[in-house]
């Protein structure tokens, strides 16, 4: 039976409403006509679109019959699930949280499942002054927020360290987002909340979590990259649930330009993370989760020996087996006071060979936490006190080894006089058996008129208390890394002014900042050592950063679109010749575009990337100083059919290397 559709509110006609039945569906056009072939027999059709009380209709599908159906829908307040924020340690709607605090979540977390499903190292890359930055050939990533290095940036998982306290540059590699719900990342000095490990910001991964959907993901890229992952949630009591990730990954090493160098590495990794989720809806509630890993990544090639015409192999390659576990608890004491408990370890020992060097890290931290919170009509108060300890082994090195005990205490009240005006201040002091008690505040003061427009003020002081894996280290021989004398705490400052306008579906914010790091930790060439020894410093002066970031989303289906542009200016001191330089590696400018467009009736998906790098100036390289600009495509289209999902993505059509621009620069291997 043939079926058309009039549906108006009232006698305007309404564009864009869903028609569905349980065989067919499809949506009005301009003038509010929808028009669906309907089987012979029974159906429920379901009439409805966002800001409408949807409408059903039981019908008897004559075969072979036309009718006609006027629908009357009656508007209804959409009801948009609020975003919750954590990071902040009281759990507000994020428009009403005095500390600005980016999300991504939803639709956003999916599609970089898809494009990148073995690791979140572009899970950020929409984000205004967020980068992720690729530090070594094994593919060691750092996020770098607002410029500053990504060593001054903590990455937590449901608030806990479980990547120890100060996170390694693989640590983004070996994550999936598959396993999240959403990310949120505070930027600036953030020690008054997390200790002396997020002097640049905090990055919180916040997982998926019952009754979330299950999934099984199975992706084959081109040329030889292979991935099967599952992750299942289940409600297993009235009170207690739980989740599933489990993951397999294959990719093979890749000499993109022949030259007997590997630039894209290739690794093997197996993955297991269960979590149980306890809640007995009376203000108490648990959440215990384990995970581990193991991978092995390989990258390399061969040199021709100097004067020689023989081959000689460099290997490089670095085997990592993780175990981790944490505990968050909360509960009611009074109607208005409750206490949370965190607490986590982890342990992680790697195997890295480089040439003819063999080394081996191990990593042990632990942390625990214990917070009381009283709230009131006008103000939350936080108080409670925190301890970490991280112990760090270099076997074939121990003058590197090192243990890292911090005890701190701190309090943080928000209060809120009136609806259009909040403010947070933080407070944490810090006692550690290596750098003494250091004491960080911080401030945030928001104004909003109540939807439209918001504007928020935030401005403090951290610490950072430095480790021998630095971004430059990590990534070579740590048997040429040398400490002549003892290292200090890097401080740091930040201040920021972020101001927000919304006006229906467009949303728009700007962000002015200003990062300064006093004594920041650098690696010396030694010199007349021809080995490519170094020393671990403190250099003089100060490390800044300052600039500019917009920020702008349209959100109406089944549309969505974001653009930033970022404004970066940066300067440090140079640890080789103590003169004021450009910071290495900070692009001067970015901006990113991505458009997606979601038909929910067929299912289909697409989305485009283009994102933009400016230039910026570059560490030890003997072919320039300063990069040039490149700009990088991806496209990613899906389709839904019935409960499976098919995707295909493209990235880097434009096919940026380093390599189209100036050779490689290989390690220098000393005989």
């Amino acid at each position: 039976m043939n079926a058309t559709f009039h549906i108006r509110q009232d006698t305007v006609p309404i564009a864009r409403a869903r028609v569905r039945s349980r065989a067919a569906r499809t949506v009005s056009d301009s003038v509010g006509i929808a028009r669906l072939r309907l089987p012979a027999g029974y159906d429920t059709l379901v009439i409805s679109k966002i800001g409408f009380r949807p409408e059903s209709i039981y019908i008897a599908a004559r075969m072979n019959g036309d009718t006609t159906i006027d629908v009357s829908l009656v508007a209804q307040a959409a009801q948009v699930a609020p975003i919750i924020v954590t990071s902040t340690r009281t759990e507000r709607r994020l428009e009403q949280e005095p500390l600005r605090v980016e999300v991504l979540g939803g639709d956003d977390v999916g599609e970089k499942s898809e494009m990148r499903p073995a690791e979140a190292t572009t899970l950020l890359s929409e984000m205004s002054g967020v980068r992720e930055e690729s530090r070594s050939p094994l593919g060691a990533t750092n996020v770098r927020l607002q410029g500053l290095p990504g060593r001054y940036t903590a990455i937590l998982q449901d608030g806990l360290p479980l990547y120890g306290a100060q996170a390694s540059g693989f640590t983004l590699v070996d994550v999936v987002p598959l396993d999240l719900r959403q990310a949120e990342v505070i930027k600036g000095a953030s020690s008054a909340l997390y200790g002396p490990q997020a002097l640049g910001g905090v990055v919180n991964l916040i997982s998926r979590r019952p009754p979330d959907t299950s999934q099984v993901l199975l992706n084959q890229s081109a040329p030889s990259s292979t991935d099967l992952m599952a992750f299942a949630a289940r409600e297993l009591t009235s009170s207690l649930s739980g989740t599933l990730l489990a993951g397999a990954h294959r990719q093979q090493p890749l000499d993109r330009d022949g030259d007997g160098w590997t630039e894209v590495p290739g690794f093997r990794r197996i993955e297991a993370r269960p979590r149980l989720f306890w809640n007995d809806s009376a203000g108490r509630s648990a959440m215990i989760t384990l995970g581990a890993y193991r991978e092995r990544r390989s990258a390399g090639g061969v040199v021709r020996q100097s004067g020689t015409s023989s081959l000689l192999a460099i290997p490089d390659s670095l085997e990592t087996t993780h175990f981790d576990g944490g505990l968050t608890g909360a509960w009611r004491l009074a109607r208005a006071t409750s206490l949370t408990l965190r607490s986590s370890f982890s342990d992680e020992s790697r195997r890295h060979q480089f040439s003819a060097s063999l080394e081996h890290q191990s990593h042990r931290s632990a942390f625990g936490e214990l917070s009381a919170t009283h709230k009131s009509a006008h103000d939350v108060l936080v108080a409670g006190a925190a301890a970490s300890h991280d112990a760090y082994d270099f076997a074939e090195t121990a003058l590197l080894d090192a243990t890292y005990t911090t005890t701190g205490v701190f309090v943080q009240e928000t209060y809120t006089p009136i609806a259009a005006i909040s403010g947070t201040l933080n407070g944490r002091c810090d006692r550690s058996g290596v750098y003494g008690t250091i004491c960080s505040p911080r401030l945030s003061l928001l104004a909003t008129t109540g939807g439209t427009w918001s504007a928020r003020l935030s401005g403090g002081s951290g610490w950072f208390a430095p480790t021998p894996l630095t971004d430059e280290t990590e990534t070579f021989d740590l048997s040429r890394v040398f400490v002549p004398r003892p290292l200090i705490a890097e401080r740091g400052s930040s201040l920021s002014l972020d101001v927000t306008g919304t006006r229906g579906p467009v949303q728009v914010n700007g962000t002015v900042f200003d990062n300064r790091v006093r004594d920041p930790l650098g690696i010396q060439p030694i010199a007349a050592d021809t080995t490519g020894a170094v020393n671990l410093v403190n250099t003089p002066g100060s490390l800044t950063t300052h600039g500019g970031e917009l920020f702008a989303v349209y959100n109406a289906e089944p549309v969505v679109a974001t653009a930033y542009y970022a404004l970066t200016r940066s300067r440090d001191v140079s640890p080789e010749s103590g003169l004021p330089r450009e910071l290495p590696l900070t692009p001067r400018q970015s901006a990113g575009l991505d458009f997606a467009l979601d038909d929910d009736e067929s299912g289909a998906y697409g989305a485009i990337e283009i994102f933009y790098t400016g230039r910026q100036a570059l560490q030890d390289d003997p072919y320039a100083t300063i990069s040039r600009p490149f700009t990088t495509i991806g496209l990613l289209f899906a389709k839904a059919f019935g409960r499976a999902t098919i995707f295909l993505n493209g990235e880097n059509l434009t096919s940026v290397r380093l390599t189209n621009y100036e050779p490689l620069v290989r390690p220098v291997v000393g005989e």
